[in-house]
């Protein structure tokens, strides 16, 4: 199950995104202990959050990649929270609207067998994002970590089915080129560690077989719900597909 809740805000003090590691701390605060141990305790991070601006207007976005995550972060605590408390900042943010909407894996794997996805896709990278290749941060698009986070991010929460597969890997990176990019470089602070990054967008084009092409929109429209790259829990690696 996916669960994406839009969360429209109004504060007397202006937001950022990064201050999105904040909103982290406050989930953590306002579901159950039980289950902020679990995540705690865990590798498995089942839900991603970030803030938006569109506009002169911030969302919280939070999404949920299993059932547990949507009953705990969701039916329990977000669906009937009006008011959120960023306590580090003194800060009282209400909730003014919220789009609460639900895809069934099932939904998910029916467009890939029953929809011819297009060979070109643009996607906008709407919070800093950024990767982890041997031990260094690497910030910028690339597509071999992009398809490989997103398998990885997959993997993890969809357990009865595989898709880390190296040949599958190698054919997207083979038949994937980016054909346009409109980016630049930021940094995403956290804890006193400043992380580069990258933010913007970018228009891929498929080069391979029909079906390679349906995989890869799989893997991105996936990638709405759990963010590429590291640290999506806490604010990053965010992207919107545009086309």
């Amino acid at each position: 199950m996916l669960a994406r809740l839009d969360m429209r805000l109004k504060c007397t003090e202006e937001l950022s995104y990064q201050m999105s590691s904040l909103f982290h701390g406050a989930i953590m605060e306002l579901i159950s202990q039980e289950y902020a141990g679990y995540l705690h305790n865990s590798q498995l991070h089942p839900f991603t959050q970030h803030l938006e601006k569109r506009e002169k207007e911030w969302h919280w976005i939070v999404c949920c990649m299993d059932e547990t995550a949507v009953q705990y972060m969701m039916n329990e605590t977000l669906l009937k929270l009006e008011v959120l408390e960023i306590k580090k900042r003194g800060l009282q943010i209400s909730i003014v609207e919220k789009d609460y909407r639900i895809m069934r894996q099932k939904e998910l794997l029916e467009r890939f067998y029953e929809r011819r996805s297009g060979r070109y896709t643009e996607i906008h990278f709407v919070t800093p994002t950024a990767f982890r290749q041997r031990g260094r941060y690497l910030f910028y698009p690339d597509i071999r970590c992009i398809f490989q986070s997103l398998m990885n991010k997959y993997d993890a929460v969809v357990k009865e089915e595989c898709m880390i597969d190296e040949e599958a890997l190698e054919q997207l990176c083979e038949n994937t080129e980016i054909v346009r990019y409109d980016l630049k470089s930021v940094y995403f602070y956290m804890e006193g560690v400043k992380i580069p990054s990258f933010i913007g967008k970018i228009t891929i084009k498929m080069t391979g077989t029909q079906t390679m092409t349906d995989f890869a929109d799989l893997l991105l429209r996936f990638g709405t719900y759990s963010g590429v790259g590291i640290k999506a829990s806490l604010g990053m690696g965010a992207y919107r597909i545009i086309s």
